[in-house]
């Protein structure tokens, strides 16, 4: 999925640094709090127990299906009750299954179709050009059916989420956008035209508890506890709500208000605060004073808010001053596709520090027995 500061190109070289910096030992805690895509979360699931998290929804509906799930879904219940022999079958329902027939068997009614209505050009009403207007529908009537289907328990909620969850991964595939939803192209991209296909997600079993929440960070911190703690904090001025509105809809699908030329919905309950220059300083140092955790490793930009003298004295003040590191600044080109040089010289950045804390070794599995707890106590 293309997103803003996605970690995938660079996960060799987090890894390369943990490897460096901190001694593996059984049954260590990674969390990934700035989750997003999970891609950090997915690649570290191998060897750690997780802990994600996102104040996005749809950041959490990918979480719940790749970090809580460790085995893939049957759908038992919903290959009997739709007469299907696989899983190939139920992706070739979702798929190809005629959407007047859909929408009749499952008595949806047109006002029903929230992106249909209100992201298609679908009526002389709506002019955004987010999606094309079958393309919009099949989106309403998948994820209807899925709550249907999760209201009735046909599916499991760990179905749910999996199905949701390639869902949100396959949207962008067919979103009329340069990248992000904050505005939509005026002439239709090649992509659009494609069919659709549902795009699977891997599955990693580690045989551990492993835990996602949809929470604010700066308040979770305070809840949980572990060994290695990887920070990916946004690091411009640039909000994540408004950029992936489409996708927030789409994960919640609660008919929101919306307004103005994008159809962006409310998302002042989710604004960070290392998006603002007054408050970023302020963000950080709360999330590592408030960290109990041993190791923490942090990515940045060099592109970011933050200076580099700011984040190394944070981490010197919250940390064991000598463990301070910083990794040579990774050449940002290589993480994007540009045929021409950007003019200002932009690198990725790690950094490194090592904690006093309680207990450093933590294996506490009533961390994890608590965590329907935690959740609700923090929404």
């Amino acid at each position: 999925m293309r997103f803003i500061g996605n970690k995938t190109a660079l996960l060799d070289n987090i890894n390369d640094f943990i490897c460096g910096n901190i001694p593996y030992y059984e049954d260590m805690i990674f969390c990934d709090i700035f989750s997003g895509t999970s891609s950090v979360a997915r690649y570290f699931k191998k060897d750690f127990q997780i802990i994600s998290n996102d104040l996005l929804y749809f950041s959490y509906v990918l979480q719940k299906a790749t970090i809580d799930n460790n085995r893939f879904p049957n759908f038992k219940n919903l290959k009997k009750e739709l007469n299907l022999n696989n899983y190939d079958d139920l992706l070739n329902y979702l798929e190809n299954s005629p959407l007047d027939k859909l929408q009749k068997d499952y008595n949806i009614n047109d006002e029903e179709l929230f992106i249909y209505n209100n992201y298609t050009p679908s009526s002389d009403v709506c002019e955004r050009m987010y999606f094309k207007p079958e393309t919009g529908k099949r989106i309403d009537l998948i994820r209807i059916l899925l709550n249907k289907w999760l209201e009735n328990k046909t599916i499991s909620e760990n179905e749910y989420f999996y199905l949701l969850a390639i869902l949100i991964e396959t949207v962008p595939y067919y979103s009329n956008i340069c990248g992000v939803y904050g505005a939509y192209l005026k002439t239709w991209d090649k992509r659009t035209y494609n069919p659709f296909k549902l795009q699977n997600l891997e599955i990693i079993n580690n045989n551990k508890d492993n835990i996602s929440y949809n929470c604010d960070a700066h308040e979770l911190i305070k809840k949980i506890k572990g060994d290695i703690l990887y920070l990916d904090p946004p690091y411009n001025t640039r909000q994540y709500p408004p950029n992936y509105h489409v996708l927030e809809t789409i994960a919640k699908y609660d008919y929101p208000e919306i307004k103005g030329v994008s159809g962006m919905r409310e998302y002042k309950e989710q604004i960070s605060m290392f998006c603002r220059k007054k408050e970023v300083y302020n963000a950080l140092n709360d999330i590592i004073k408030n960290a109990n955790f041993q190791y923490i490793i942090m990515s940045y930009s060099t592109d970011g808010i933050l200076t580099i003298d700011e984040i190394e004295e944070i981490f010197r003040n919250h940390g064991i001053s000598d463990t301070y590191k910083m990794a040579k600044p990774i050449e940002y080109r290589q993480f994007k596709s540009q045929k021409r040089p950007s003019k200002k010289d932009l690198h990725e950045l790690l950094f490194f520090v090592e904690k006093e804390v309680e207990n450093p070794r933590i294996n506490d599995k009533k961390l994890f027995r608590k965590k329907k707890e935690i959740q609700t106590t923090l929404k």
